[in-house]
């Protein structure tokens, strides 16, 4: 046997394209906060002690086994190509049964650190030393590694198996075990006992330790000390209950009561939701977390963050807005906030409709599901700060914040560029190849293509906030409703030449490929279509381009206007209006310019109101 086939998760279709959006946006919230945790703790000087030492270990080792499992997760469902060669699949499993084991004694280890933090207060800093800090840590990964080579050399002695369909979205042991020809009785056993000896001995620490802190709490006199060693527990508590209790319930009971549909529930909850949960559980109940949070988006130790080119003052910004028409703020508050809503039910309706129409399953629309994600997403990184800053005195964004809105904005608009060309690309194949249509944009070549764009716009944009953000700014009053490039350039103290040259040339380069790519295509397409002979036929033609042609001219016009003009000739009014109008306006333009001339999707908008309608007659 070379290979394994991973059914998955679901059988029903129209969670196809639900589950991995649902499960990318949880894999990269997973990734964005343990790496922002482990960022924090490094850099903030208040955060250098045991506690947020070992939290800074937790973290990477929840990124570390999130990433074994939920890449190849999403990129089976995606693909029609589910396989798994023999030796990446133990690979995999082996990596994943050391990442959690280890997170098993860490978890341990970090009761045992709470324990001497209550209970040995004076004694604390010098018992947990650097040196038993690292011994800890060390053989928490030792354990996680003894254990997971058990595993896997006792998968390895299988010597064949029935099939190579393994019922999970993973290479987990029970689903390979059950696949076994031969008696396994004795690996079943040992994957019984493992599991079984390394919660014993962890939670006999656990229960231990916390046994001795409630002690030490209950002679506490004053309620306010018993308050905050409580609040020091209560975060590790809430991680350990979630934590072993989905690991007990699906490793330590026998193979008869394994329920598979049960297992794959709980397996995605404790590979894909508890490494997002554990960043947020310690940042949201813990104090020294946000404080540190606070005080580094405003006020970063200069040894801890790399320095800009000269000393730039990395105070809050103070976003001007609209603020002066104040008359007007109520109405355009009620204004953005029609149009920002109208932009979430329409792209949110438009993935809807996609992800439950069979018929709408082909790759032009599959582009449309992803444009609809991009404009929901970066209408949301504008509107709802505007929104608050209109009803509110508070118009204030803090440095980093700033950065981010840029950063995310920037992403999301250079990765609808690239999107739009690939959808140009997409009706060039289906117009000038419609016989090898189906075979040239297979569901992996989508994939690529989707996975490119936001690649490309991850890198445009990482180009754009380095280049903006080393920059010095005299002011912190940005004349702009959102941290935008032009208006930050506006606030420098020093020559923005250089800058302006970079910002032209990326931009260019963005906007060249982009539209380079969909001219060629439509100039393909209008010789495909004058070749053909039938006038209906030339119709039918134009009509499936006219809907991506609009959304073409209108979003590149706009862009071409704001960014592609030197500093010296912006008018940061007139920005603002172009801003208001491709940030809000257009985001909510493109599904309506979809849905309105498109049949496709009218008639499926059709066919679901009528079959809601029969379901509520019957």
């Amino acid at each position: 046997m070379t290979e394994f086939i991973l059914l998955g998760l679901s059988d029903v279709p129209d969670l196809r394209v639900l589950l991995p959006l649902m499960f990318l946006l949880i894999y990269g919230v997973t990734v964005l906060a343990n790496l922002g945790m482990i960022a924090l703790i490094q850099l903030s000087s208040r955060l250098d002690t045991p506690m947020y030492f070992f939290l800074s270990h937790l973290s990477f080792v929840d990124f570390c086994y999130s990433t074994t499992i939920v890449p190849k997760m999403l990129a089976n469902v995606f693909s029609k190509d589910k396989a798994i060669s023999f030796l990446g699949c133990f690979v995999q499993l082996y990596f994943f049964c050391t990442c959690v084991v280890t997170e098993v004694f860490l978890l341990a280890v970090m009761a045992y650190d709470r324990f001497l933090a209550i209970c040995n207060p004076l004694l604390y800093m010098v018992t947990m030393s650097q040196k038993l800090r690292m011994g800890l840590v060390s053989s928490c990964y030792l354990c996680g590694m003894v254990c997971s080579l058990i595993h896997l050399c006792l998968a390895l002695e299988i010597p064949s198996y029935t099939s190579n369909v393994v019922d999970h979205f993973f290479c987990d042991l029970p689903p390979i075990l059950s696949l076994a020809c031969s008696d396994v009785s004795v690996n079943e056993l040992m994957v019984l006992i493992v599991p079984t000896v390394n919660e014993v001995i962890t939670i006999t620490i656990i229960l231990t330790s916390y046994l001795f802190i409630l002690i030490t709490i209950l002679k506490m006199r004053s309620a306010e000390g018993r308050h905050k060693a409580f609040s020091t527990c209560a975060s590790h508590l809430t991680v350990l209950v979630v934590f072993h209790g989905t690991i007990l319930f699906i490793y330590c009971q026998p193979s008869l009561g394994h329920s598979r549909d049960a297992d794959k529930v709980a397996t995605v909850f404790y590979t894909v939701v508890i490494p997002m949960l554990n960043p947020l559980i310690y940042s949201l109940r813990n104090k020294d977390v946000k404080e540190a949070l606070r005080k580094d988006s405003r006020k970063p130790d200069a040894p801890q963050i790399m320095r800009l080119e000269n000393d730039t003052v990395k105070a809050d910004f103070l976003l001007l807005g609209f603020s002066d028409h104040p008359e007007l703020q109520s109405l355009l508050f009620a204004v953005f906030f029609s149009i920002y809503s109208v932009t979430l039910m329409g792209n949110l309706g438009m993935i809807l409709l996609i992800t439950t129409s069979s018929h709408l399953h082909n790759p032009m629309y599959f582009f449309i599901g992803i444009l609809s994600l991009i404009d929901s997403c970066y209408s949301s990184v504008i509107a709802p700060k505007l929104l608050m800053d209109l009803i509110s005195d508070e118009t204030t964004i803090s440095y980093n914040g700033c950065a981010a809105q840029l950063y995310f904005f920037c992403s999301l608009v250079d990765t609808e560029s690239f999107l739009l060309a690939a959808m140009a690309y997409d009706r060039y194949i289906a117009i000038c190849n419609p016989l090898l249509y189906t075979v040239i944009m297979s569901k992996r070549a989508c994939c690529q293509l989707a996975l490119g764009a936001f690649v490309g716009g991850t890198l445009s944009s990482v180009i754009h906030t380095t280049n903006t953000f080393h920059l010095s700014f005299c002011s912190k009053e940005i004349n702009h409703f959102f941290c935008d490039i032009s208006p930050l350039f506006s606030l420098s103290c020093t020559d923005t030449h250089v800058h302006d040259i970079i910002l032209v040339v990326f931009a260019s380069l963005v906007e060249g490929i982009c539209l380079i790519t969909v001219l060629l295509s439509y100039v393909c397409i209008l010789a495909a279509i004058l070749r053909t002979g039938s006038a209906e036929a030339r119709r039918k033609g134009f009509s499936t381009c006219a809907s991506h042609l609009v959304v073409v001219t209108i979003y590149h016009g706009t862009l071409i206007f704001i960014y592609l003009r030197p500093s010296t000739d912006h008018s940061l009014d007139i920005d603002k209006v172009t801003s208001v109008f491709y940030t809000l306006i257009i985001p909510m333009l493109n599904p309506l310019i979809y849905s309105l001339r498109n049949k496709d999707v009218k008639n499926a908008f059709r066919k679901m109101i009528r079959q809601k309608w029969l379901l509520k007659m019957t």
